[in-house]
């Protein structure tokens, strides 16, 4: 199937509205509005950050708010071999995947070097080795990691992520390496789903209900689209104030489910 089979819809959205008093504004030196409206937009951001990376991944927010394993297709599968959360199954990589009788349900135990088997930089080979096996496109390789994992991929060799030794190119969007990482573009996200307590659970086997996942492949794998973003003020008809909302619309389709590839892991110490 070709990329014109798909459509992008835009079906997504954020919103945010908060109020200004006269009161307030008068007599404070600080300026609220300005305050405000930077804080609106950061969590608009960092929402649409969260939901474009649970898809990505595979997983979603219930109603509470708590991660859990997408089960809705967005449109058409890209792929017909990929399941309802337009995953190829092949592609989620699990302690089954790296240790011999491991569970497929369990979290990889993931450790530092000269101490464990599963280390960082094994994780990252291997994701590297599924790309490889399968024709992606070795420029626009991404992995998106949590601070977890960024932590004990810095206990194995500091080099990799550490600005001292990469002059002075400026980080944007999550980006922590000027270089490269087996073949990844390595970027750092708050935003990545995780179950229950998360990856920083220490488990030596790893687990199935507590763990991070890390996220890679190549750009072309995704597309995301914005229709409407706008910000409008108006007073507030029962008091004193300026009211001031925000709408962000937009759309997300993994096109390329073969250019994905996921780890669910837990630290091993």
């Amino acid at each position: 199937m070709t990329d014109e089979d798909f459509s992008l819809t835009i079906d997504k959205a954020n919103y945010f509205a908060f109020k200004v008093d006269d009161i307030e504004e008068k007599h404070s030196h600080v300026n609220w509005m300005d305050l405000a409206t930077d804080r609106a937009g950061y969590r608009m951001k960092d929402e649409y950050d969260s939901e474009v990376l649970g898809y990505m991944s595979g997983y979603v927010k219930n109603s509470s708010g708590v991660w859990v394993a997408n089960t809705t297709t967005s449109g058409s599968v890209a792929n017909t071999s990929a399941g309802t959360d337009e995953w190829l199954s092949a592609r989620k990589l699990t302690r089954a995947t790296f240790v011999s009788g491991g569970s497929s349900s369990d979290s990889v135990a993931v450790g530092v070097a000269g101490t464990y088997d599963v280390t960082p930089l094994t994780i990252l080979n291997r994701m590297n080795r599924v790309l490889d096996l399968h024709n992606v496109p070795k420029d626009g390789r991404f992995v998106v990691v949590d601070p977890v994992f960024v932590e004990i991929l810095m206990d194995e060799n500091s080099k990799f992520m550490n600005h001292d030794y990469q002059g002075s190119e400026d980080f944007t969007n999550g980006k922590i390496s000027a270089g490269k990482v087996r073949g990844f573009q390595v970027h750092e996200s708050n935003n990545l789903p995780y179950l229950g307590t998360g990856p920083g659970t220490a488990d030596t086997n790893g687990s199935s209900s507590n763990y991070g996942v890390i996220l890679a492949g190549h750009i072309s794998a995704v597309a995301t689209a914005t229709q409407i973003t706008k910000t409008e003020s108006y007073r507030d008809p029962n008091s004193f104030g300026d009211i001031v909302r925000g709408m962000q619309l937009y759309g997300r389709k993994i096109l390329r489910p073969e250019s994905l590839v996921r780890v669910i892991y837990n630290i091993n110490v």
